[in-house]
């Protein structure tokens, strides 16, 4: 056998001219005030589209800008049904699960053709372990980790950005910043991360960190997203309120972060509580409706982690969630690299940088017992019996490993059963 050798747009949406009145009502968002998307809407909601509680641009504590009580926020089930039902496509391009050799997987060809981003919602509370997980997901699965709070400081100083002197000022200001300007950042971050001519891993995963926040983040991404980026699920972080104000309390002593009391956390908590948490239901009730629709289960898969264990507790979770993801794609390499070596596709042989040379027996019949094995985030191993048009069966086992142009097979072998 012998490889391959390699061979070898920025975009963003234009934003919606809009103004913002202390009294009033905006398109997609307000500063003092509440608005209803449409008619139908059960309740006038806040468009809290980003807002960084706490900080300025220039590092001044800022006041809240939310001015009703939570009880003020609905989170019915019937709001939840039809924000589920109006955002079935977040999913992207992503087709229903197929099925290879018994397991239900995505196939994320249709992304790679499309050049879609992979997105990871992070959710939780304050102290819930986000930041902690995210860090060891980046360094054990090379993700990308990306908070929609940092990309907003970080675009007011954004040499070329032609929207920085009016994020600087809403920041500035302390007022909540259009879901399209916080949207449109992230869709730079991630174009500009994947056109990186020197990526060791392409078809990365990207974490988006804290968002979406509330039901006006989940109308902005339907409304900007689907066609640059498909979700694929979220990471929740459930942690109760006692836990959260100890691991606060003790983060306060080195975080320096003006937010890590307990006043300031108990708020951001009530906020997760009142509006984050409806979301989550939004999320769970999307892959709910999408598994009923599918044979083999749905495109979006919600991920409730228990956060109170110790650090290597949650991590072991995390990592199963995780490793179902990227199941997704050795799964599609590996389907679609048995296929073209058994129809000697030298175009798409290429493409995975392999060629085993020609089969030298009959196609295969069937594909059973499958199983993955994801061993460090970026290598994986698929095993599976294959039995072949003339009766023939054998234990095929193919490792992977994540690369440049994504995942490539490494070896193959075989055993007679």
């Amino acid at each position: 056998m012998k490889p391959y050798m390699n061979f070898p747009a920025l975009s963003m949406a234009l934003v919606a001219s809009t103004f913002c009145f202390s009294f009033g009502v905006a398109k997609g968002f307000c500063s003092r005030g509440v608005f209803q998307r449409s008619p139908s809407s059960i309740v006038a909601r806040f468009a809290s589209s980003t807002c960084l509680e706490g900080a300025s641009s220039s590092g001044a504590k800022t006041k809240s800008t939310s001015v009703l009580p939570t009880d003020a926020i609905s989170d019915s089930d019937g709001e939840i049904e039809a924000t589920a039902r109006s955002s079935l496509s977040i999913t992207g391009a992503l087709p229903p699960p197929q099925r290879f050799g018994g397991l239900s997987y995505l196939n994320t060809t249709s992304l790679a053709d499309d050049g879609a981003h992979r997105v990871l919602f992070i959710l939780g509370g304050p102290g819930a372990g986000k930041g902690t997980q995210s860090e060891r997901i980046v360094s054990e699965y090379k993700c990308i980790h990306l908070s929609v709070g940092d990309l907003l400081r970080q675009g007011a100083e954004k040499e070329g950005y032609e929207h920085a002197e009016l994020v600087k000022e809403y920041l500035a200001q302390g007022n909540i910043v259009p879901v399209e300007l916080s949207l449109g950042l992230l869709r730079i971050a991630m174009d500009e991360q994947s056109q990186q001519t020197d990526n060791k891993f392409g078809s990365r995963v990207y974490l988006v960190d804290g968002f979406p926040r509330n039901f006006d983040n989940v109308a902005g991404w339907m409304e900007n997203m689907p066609t640059s980026a498909a979700v694929l699920g979220s990471l929740v972080y459930n942690c109760p309120i006692d836990v959260l104000e100890e691991r606060i309390i003790a983060r306060s002593e080195t975080s320096g972060r003006s937010d890590d009391n307990l006043e300031s956390a108990r708020r951001r908590f009530q906020t997760f509580k009142s509006q984050t948490e409806p979301v989550v239901r939004v999320l769970e009730r999307i892959e709910s409706i999408q598994t009923e629709a599918n044979e083999h289960g749905s495109q979006l898969h919600v991920a409730n982690i228990d956060g109170t264990g110790t650090v290597e507790d949650v991590w072991k979770k995390t990592k199963d969630a995780m490793d179902s993801y990227i199941q997704n794609d050795v799964l599609t390499a590996n389907a679609n690299l048995l296929e073209a070596v058994e129809s000697d596709d030298i175009e798409r042989l290429k493409q995975y940088e392999w060629y085993e040379g020609p089969m030298g027996m009959p196609v295969s019949e069937s594909i059973s017992n499958a199983e993955v094995h994801v061993l460090d985030g970026i290598k994986a191993r698929v095993s599976y019996d294959r039995k072949t048009k003339i009766g023939t069966v054998m234990r095929e086992s193919r490792d992977w490993v994540h690369g440049p142009s994504g995942w490539k097979c490494l070896s193959v072998s075989r055993a007679l059963k």
